[in-house]
């Protein structure tokens, strides 16, 4: 369904010309080498633009990102292979940068030597011929570059280490709009030189299949085309499609021809995927997935703006900043109807589209599909809110965004490890991943469809609960309200997708009768008793030895504190004492049975969301009627 939607889209930006070209490649670059008409570097003009990154820690990251070009098709082969227009600096210069020589054309394998030696060939033979102002500088400069002569060049010095991991294009200098990609006769001879290969190839009947996309007999793609963009991934892409074991293959096809696409539907699909993950409006990440999300129609910036405010993926900077912009959205964009139907303010946003949203994880050399959701726009929007209302719990002011949801499922000392081991691309090493791709994806399809959330979630937020303390680093604390709104989502989604009555309430319901909901109201009593009877700040509470036994064994742990409550109760004055043993009094008889002897996971949940109701409760300003004032002894 991905392929064919893709081809889809296509179809549809090919309408207004704005798909990626089949002989084109989108590609991305940081620098412009600006070159004279006798082929001398003038300047290198850095054309990355800045962008705002939010990081976990709630501050924003200033980075600059290459900008997107259109240049000839890219390589696909392994090996030494140039490139008409080449855009990599090994080509290019011929030279390597190393941190304490600086450039040099030596290596151990002689790759920047026969990489320089290709691209001179290559491009040496097309540019015969062309005759315009771009490429006779360009000519120029192949002829009369020496490597071995250029290791101590100002304008590749002053690069420094950025010089081997960029990418370039080429102009001339002192009239910048006149590109060597978009020079006429450059482009038209490449055309030419495209056309002609085509029709060659169509000549045979050689690979002739019936596309089950386009629907028409066409010669199937033997070799998919690389995926760019994908977080994690391999630098020089990876592809969607691929057999790489005669394992996999049938039916005597080799390689690609095993998965019926044809030449077309391939070049269709990289096409738009690539052009999708090289705009910043259509994807966004979510710790090492990267999801990717359009519309089915022309203009779809309305609709893939709001998607991205609603998961606030990019234009929070803090947590505060974040709620707010998510709010707004939510408060500004749309109505909110009694029916929980979206609708639209903005007139350029079609509630009636097919929206598309799927998530990839990279490989060793492929991409994979961890997910992919279509629904209505309008659908979408209002499941996405639906599990916003499912998340609100006291203490949150707000909607919680999914960085932060992330950010609570792992440990605080996994999530040291993967900051300092993390390679420079931001991918995690080993088992340090934040979470496992499975549950992402898991989580992602719940929320945009609406569906009960995975048991591994909430198999995480309680382990998390019980094992994470209050003075872990990375502002942790055991449950606050992103997890224990977590485990209300999962309790109420998952009775009211089964018709039963949802149990947990936003905030402290004394009506709650459930044992598990009753025993962690108990224990937050119990340690409130404890902390106030302290005379100075204790180094260990009872939650910090009782709590995760507490949760799986009540009729074992409970009777042992609560004896050792009637000590700490002794300190206490009166009126506090009086307060605290009706509050167990009273818990204690909704208990209709004995307590508990075992809790099972969802009973584990109900629990922490009694305590942090309970707890919550005790730090919000009350009727002084209703409670006595704290008495410091």
């Amino acid at each position: 369904m991905l392929i064919r939607s893709l081809c889809d889209y296509y179809d549809i930006q090919s309408a207004r010309g704005e798909a990626a070209s089949d002989i084109m490649s989108e590609q991305p670059v940081h620098w412009m080498v600006m070159l004279t008409p006798d082929g001398r570097v003038a300047d290198i003009i850095d054309k990355r633009i800045e962008e705002s990154v939010p990081q976990k820690n709630g501050k924003v990251k200033i980075v600059k990102k290459p900008i997107v070009v259109p240049l000839p098709k890219r390589t696909q082969k392994t090996g030494i292979d140039a490139n008409i227009i080449e855009h990599r600096p090994l080509y290019i210069f011929g030279l390597n940068y190393d941190a304490k020589i600086g450039l040099t054309p030596d290596d151990k394998t002689g790759k920047a030597r026969k990489s320089h030696e290709a691209f001179v060939k290559k491009n040496l033979e097309f540019f015969d011929g062309i005759d315009s102002e771009i490429a006779r500088a360009y000519v120029n400069f192949i002829k009369n570059w020496v490597p071995e002569n250029e290791t101590e060049n100002e304008q590749l010095k002053k690069l420094g280490k950025e010089y081997q991991g960029s990418y370039y294009i080429f102009a001339l200098d002192g009239s910048p709009e006149c590109k060597l990609h978009k020079d006429k006769a450059v482009l038209a001879k490449y055309e030419e030189i495209m056309a002609k290969a085509a029709a060659e190839t169509a000549e045979s009947d050689d690979g002739i299949m019936m596309c089950p996309i386009e629907g028409e007999r066409l010669r199937a793609a033997r070799i998919h085309d690389k995926i760019k963009g994908i977080k994690g991934g391999n630098s020089v892409g990876a592809v969607l499609v691929n057999f790489n074991s005669s394992a996999f293959e049938s039916y005597g096809k080799s390689q690609s021809m095993n998965s019926g696409i044809s030449e077309k539907a391939m070049k269709k699909y990289t096409s738009s995927l690539n052009k999708l993950l090289a705009d910043p409006m259509h994807h966004i990440y979510s710790d090492d997935m990267t999801v990717v999300f359009f519309a089915m129609k022309h203009d779809d910036k309305a609709e893939c703006d709001l998607f991205s405010d609603y998961l606030n993926s990019s234009n929070g900077v803090t947590e505060d900043s974040t709620k707010a912009d998510v709010k707004a959205v939510s408060e500004n964009i749309y109505y909110k109807g009694q029916t929980g139907n979206a609708q639209a303010l903005d007139k350029d946003v079609d509630n009636g589209v097919d929206f598309f949203v799927a998530g990839f994880t990279p490989n060793s050399s492929r991409i994979c599909q961890k997910f992919m959701v279509r629904n209505k726009f309008g659908k979408i929007i209002d499941n996405v809110k639906q599990h916003q209302q499912d998340m609100a719990i006291c203490g949150s002011n707000g909607e919680i965004p999914l960085w932060r949801i992330n950010n609570e499922l792992v440990s605080p000392k996994a999530s040291a490890r993967k900051k300092k081991d993390n390679d420079e691309s931001g991918a995690a090493k080993g088992s340090d991943l934040p979470i496992s791709p499975t549950l992402q994806s898991d989580m992602f399809q719940a929320i945009l469809n609406g569906t009960n959330y995975p048991y591994t979630l909430l198999e995480t937020v309680v382990r998390r609960v019980c094992t994470d303390s209050d003075t872990d680093s990375n502002n942790k604390i055991k449950i606050n309200e992103v997890r224990a709104g977590l485990i209300k989502a999962f309790i109420n989604r998952k009775a009211r997708i089964n018709g039963d009555k949802e149990e947990i309430t936003v905030a402290l319901n004394p009506e709650n009768k459930n044992p598990a909901y009753l025993c962690g109201r108990l224990f937050a009593v119990l340690e409130k008793i404890q902390l106030e009877a302290a005379d100075v700040k204790l180094n260990r509470t009872i939650k910090d030895a009782y709590f995760s036994s507490a949760s799986s064994r009540p009729a074992l742990i409970f009777p042992r504190l609560i004896d050792l409550s009637k000590f700490h109760l002794s300190k206490l004055s009166e009126g506090r004492a009086i307060y605290f043993s009706k509050l167990i009094d009273e818990i204690m008889d909704n208990i209709e049975d004995n307590l508990p002897a075992n809790l099972s996971l969802i009973d584990k949940g109900n629990f922490q969301v009694g305590y942090f109701h309970q707890n919550s409760y005790f730090f919000t300003k009350k009727d002084k009627n209703e409670e006595p004032e704290t008495v410091n002894e």
